[in-house]
């Protein structure tokens, strides 16, 4: 097939693909010029290093002329197809204001919500977010969730500050190393902080089997570490204090299976903390078990591909 797609265009249609199809392989964050997808971002530039996309500095360009909507289960074919009469032919800005009207969420942090939309949509940018997140401390397990999904958990809980509370701040999974995790948080106006000193070394989570073995660990890091790293802990209070709103991170998707729960707990009953008397806890859950996810992912690569050569105008 080969073509262009220009960088914004692609992740609109994108979005309206994945809003057709139910169920999404990519979330999308508000971003600079509305929603976003990382996951599908870091795709294309895969895709690069196999030699299939180019990253131009507007455009993605599709190299080799295989028919990769062919590649699709037929339904979401038929889908894609839908998208592309639909919506194929709008020019950038009226397929932005298009996506900005049905989903005021992906519109938060634009530069070009003012110029595109009226007050009444404007004012429905402005509510996008639930105005009942309390303000105070709270603790997220990335498990289960890829970066798009889990960025969207704190911006909608309006969290100011992401406090990262694992040793090592390296994952295996894309989006979860510090440096891309530091980039993805200032991305969507959310300060990132990582506090090594508050973590477990990984020796040290060998063999936990049961909860039993969990709470032993994390007896032994309340009595080793958080005696001993009283700055950092009314650092992250004196954090709620001053931005309202902070989360602890780290990979676990259940608190009681992760550190994190322990040290909030010591967090709160900290003199200097003002945020309230308990923790508030951003759930981890997802609508879609993570194996199922991979598969979802895998199986809307070719749409990705496909949009890679059509989305231009």
């Amino acid at each position: 097939m080969g073509g262009r797609a220009e960088k914004i265009r692609l992740h609109k249609l994108l979005l309206l693909y994945m809003a057709k199809r139910g169920e999404a392989a990519y979330h999308f964050v508000p971003y600079r010029y509305g929603a976003f997808s990382f996951q599908a971002n870091a795709d294309l530039v895969a895709l690069t290093t196999r030699g299939l996309m180019a990253n131009h500095e507007k455009e993605w360009e599709l190299l080799d002329t295989e028919d990769h909507a062919a590649a699709l289960k037929p339904n979401d074919r038929a889908l894609l197809q839908m998208v592309l009469e639909q919506y194929g032919e709008l020019g950038r800005d009226a397929l932005v204001r298009e996506t900005y009207i049905r989903f005021p969420y992906t519109a938060l942090r634009s530069a070009m919500a003012e110029r595109l939309l009226n007050t009444e949509q404007r004012s429905a940018v402005a509510h996008a977010l639930p105005t009942d997140a309390p303000e105070g401390l709270y603790t997220i397990g990335y498990e289960g969730l890829d970066l798009d999904a889990f960025l969207n958990k704190l911006i909608k809980a309006r969290v100011a500050v992401l406090c990262d509370v694992r040793r090592n701040a390296y994952s295996m999974k894309y989006g979860f190393s510090k440096k891309q995790l530091q980039h993805a948080c200032e991305g969507v106006g959310i300060q990132y902080e990582h506090l090594p000193e508050l973590g477990i070394a990984s020796d040290e989570r060998r063999e936990l089997n049961t909860q039993a073995d969990r709470d032993a660990l994390f007896a032994r890091y309340a009595k080793r570490t958080l005696s001993t790293t009283q700055e950092a802990q009314e650092h992250i209070a004196q954090l709620v204090a001053e931005q309202g709103r902070v989360a602890i991170m780290c990979f676990e998707h259940e608190q009681q299976c992760c550190h994190r729960g322990t040290l909030a707990q010591a967090v709160v009953q900290l003199p200097a903390f003002h945020g309230g008397t308990r923790t508030h806890i951003v759930p981890a859950t997802v609508a879609l078990k993570h194996v199922r996810r991979r598969a979802q992912h895998r199986e809307c690569l070719p749409a990705l591909e496909a949009l890679g050569g059509c989305a231009g105008q």
